[in-house]
């Protein structure tokens, strides 16, 4: 019952989130993906619900939800004014410090079942009941992390999105 219920909410997070999100590039005016900010945050938002539900936690209002929408800023730190941007977005859990490294172990194994995330690091401290994950969707070019923060007995759940270009702007060339 578990699989499929997996692979139904994966199914939903690619379609979700556009499956079409370029790979890194070397050329500064490479057409981007477009997407708005609105479209952007409801797939963060999903993503994030998603995360909590892998790790088995449910998401409080003490601390954000956070958005961060910024500038996007390229390989050789120029800006654009056109509209792009990044968005980052963050959650957090209020859940005691004993149970952050079986949940992120939870999240990790349901990122690797559903394929697409690589975890690029992955830490557990237990003598004080913190973890840390870092993983990036290459194909779709997005990040997240999962971790311990402070105060004690907080665990974020964050995604970043690649630089977005919005609908119907033109894009700047460098």
């Amino acid at each position: 019952m578990r699989r499929p219920l997996l692979l139904a909410l994966t199914a939903s997070v690619i379609l979700s989130t556009g499956a079409c999100m370029p790979q890194k590039s070397d050329d500064a005016n490479k057409p981007l993906p477009r997407k708005s900010r609105e479209d952007s945050l409801a797939w963060a938002q999903h993503y994030t619900s998603t995360m909590a539900r892998y790790a088995g936690v449910k998401v409080g209002d003490k601390f954000g939800p956070f958005k961060d929408f910024e500038d996007c800023i390229g390989q050789n730190d120029e800006v654009a004014h056109d509209g792009r941007y990044t968005l980052t977005y963050t959650v957090y859990a209020d859940l005691p410090q004993a149970e952050h490294i079986p949940a992120v172990r939870k999240l990790r194994a349901a990122l690797k079942e559903q394929g697409g995330v690589d975890v690029s690091s992955y830490e557990e401290r237990p003598h004080s009941h913190q973890v840390i994950l870092d993983g990036h969707h290459d194909k779709e070019n997005f990040s997240l992390i999962a971790d311990s923060v402070k105060p004690p007995n907080t665990l974020r759940l964050s995604v970043s999105t690649p630089c977005f270009l919005p609908p119907g702007a033109k894009q700047q060339k460098f």
